[in-house]
C-alpha cells in the first residue's frame, strides 16, 4: 500500500508515555506525518509547548476542572469531555492515536471510528469493554483498528505474515513485574512506590500496578481474543523477564515464530501509525546479542490470580470483561489511595465477578451501564475489605 503526502494524525494523551514516545519517534519523520490535533488531560503548559513545536492549531484539554487560563494564541481550543469528542469528530485526520489510559478511552475510540478515522489503539480497555461491537463498527465504517501494545503489534505482524489459518496458538510474553520472586507472604506489605517500579518499562502509575498484578496481561489476553479471534484456550502467557521477545505464534506445523527487539514502544507505535503505507527504518536500536540471555517460565496463577480471573472473563464473554476491567480500576485506585492493601486488589475483582455479568450488550449505553454497575459493586466491596 503506497501513500502520497503526509498522514494526518490526532494524538490523544500527547503528554503521557505513549504520546511522548510517539512524538519523539515522529520527529525524524515530519515528511511523513502531520499532527492535526492534540489532547492532554490537565498538563496545559506541555500541551501548548507541543502544539507550538508541531505547528498544530487544534488542541483539547479534556479535564473540565483544569480550565485554560492563559492566552494560547490562535489555537482552536476544545475543553472537557465533550470538547475532546468534538475535536475528534471535526478535525480532518487520517488516524487517531489513542494513548488515553483506562476506560475513559473507550468513547473517543468509538467516536474516531464513527467519524471514519483509523485508530492506532494503545487503549486496550476499548477492546476489552466493547470488543463484541467495536470491530463490526469499524468494518461498517471502512476503517482499521491497529493495535499499539508491543505484544499485539507483534501478533498483528506475525498473523499478517503467516496467515491466520496456519496459526495454532498465540503466545503473549509478560515480564512478570517487580514481584515475580517476592515471597507471597510479603505481598501484603507492598507500597505504591514499590508497585510502580517496573523492571523493564517506564509507564504510568495505573498500568505499572496492573503489570505488577498481571492484570495488564489479563487485559491483553482479552484484547488478543477479540483482535485475532482466538479462544482463551488457544492463548498462552509466558513469563519472560527481559522483555526482548514481544510475543510469538505457534504454527500448526509445530514451528514457533517470534519478534525480538529492545523494550521500546517506539516500534509498535510507529508501525501502527504507518500501517504499511511507507517503510520504517531505524526506529529502535538493533538488538545486541552480546551476553544476551533470554529466560522463560510458565506463569504462577496462584501468585497472579488476576490472570486467572481474566481468562475466566475471556471464556464467559458477555459483560464479564467489562466487570473485570471496571472492578480492577476501582481496586487499583483504592490501593493508590491507601484504602486497601496490594494483595486485596484481586479479592475486589474476584468478588465483583461473582455477580451475574452474562448479559450481552449491543450499544455504548449498555456498555457504560454495565461498567457503572461493576464499579458501584466494587466500591462496596472495597469498603467491606477496608
Amino acid at each position: 500500500m503506497k501513500w502520497d503526502g503526509k498522514r494526518k494524525v490526532i494524538i490523544l494523551g500527547c503528554t503521557g508515555s505513549i504520546g511522548t514516545t510517539a512524538l519523539q519517534a515522529m520527529d525524524g519523520l515530519k515528511d511523513k506525518f502531520e499532527i492535526v490535533g492534540l489532547s492532554a488531560h490537565s498538563a496545559i503548559d506541555d500541551l501548548i509547548h507541543i502544539s507550538r513545536t508541531w505547528n498544530c492549531g487544534t488542541i483539547c484539554l479534556s479535564n473540565d476542572n483544569s480550565p485554560i487560563a492563559q492566552d494560547v494564541g490562535d489555537f482552536t481550543i476544545h475543553t472537557g469531555r465533550e470538547g475532546l469528542l468534538d475535536m475528534i469528530r471535526t478535525t480532518d485526520a487520517d488516524i487517531v492515536l489513542n494513548g488515553i489510559a483506562g476506560s475513559s478511552g473507550l468513547e473517543p475510540t468509538m467516536v474516531a471510528i464513527e467519524s471514519g478515522k483509523d485508530v492506532a489503539l494503545a487503549n486496550k480497555e476499548s477492546i476489552v469493554m466493547a470488543g463484541d461491537i467495536l470491530f463490526d463498527l469499524a468494518k461498517a465504517k471502512g476503517v482499521s483498528i491497529i493495535p499499539v501494545d508491543s505484544e499485539h503489534s507483534t501478533l498483528h505482524a506475525l498473523v499478517q505474515a503467516h496467515g491466520r489459518e496456519q496459526i495454532d496458538r498465540l503466545v503473549i510474553t509478560a515480564s512478570g513485574g517487580p514481584f515475580l520472586t517476592t515471597p507471597l507472604d510479603q505481598l501484603r506489605h507492598i507500597t505504591v512506590d514499590m508497585a510502580i517500579a517496573h523492571p523493564t518499562w517506564d509507564m504510568g502509575m495505573k498500568i505499572s500496578i496492573d503489570s505488577a498484578t498481571l492484570a495488564n496481561k489479563g487485559l491483553e489476553v482479552l484484547e488478543a481474543s477479540y483482535l485475532f479471534g482466538f479462544p482463551a484456550d488457544d492463548i498462552e502467557v509466558v513469563i519472560h523477564p527481559q522483555s526482548i521477545v514481544h510475543s510469538l505464534v505457534r504454527m500448526r506445523n509445530g514451528a514457533l515464530y517470534a519478534q525480538l527487539s529492545p523494550p521500546d514502544m517506539a516500534l509498535p507505535i510507529m508501525s501502527a501509525l504507518a500501517d504499511g503505507r511507507f517503510p520504517l527504518e531505524a526506529i529502535v536500536k538493533p538488538l545486541d546479542f552480546t551476553d544476551l540471555t533470554l529466560n522463560f517460565r510458565s506463569p504462577d496463577f496462584h501468585r497472579f490470580p488476576m490472570l486467572s480471573l481474566a481468562y475466566g472473563a475471556v471464556r464467559a464473554r458477555g459483560c464479564y470483561p467489562i466487570a473485570f476491567n471496571g472492578a480492577n480500576e476501582i481496586a487499583v485506585n483504592a490501593f493508590i489511595q491507601g484504602k486497601i492493601r496490594f494483595d486485596a486488589i484481586d479479592r475486589v475483582v474476584e468478588q465483583a465477578m461473582e455477580a451475574n455479568w452474562s448479559h450481552r450488550y449491543t450499544n455504548l449505553g449498555e456498555i457504560l451501564a454495565a461498567d457503572s454497575a461493576a464499579r458501584a459493586l466494587s466500591r462496596t466491596i472495597v469498603e467491606g475489605i477496608g
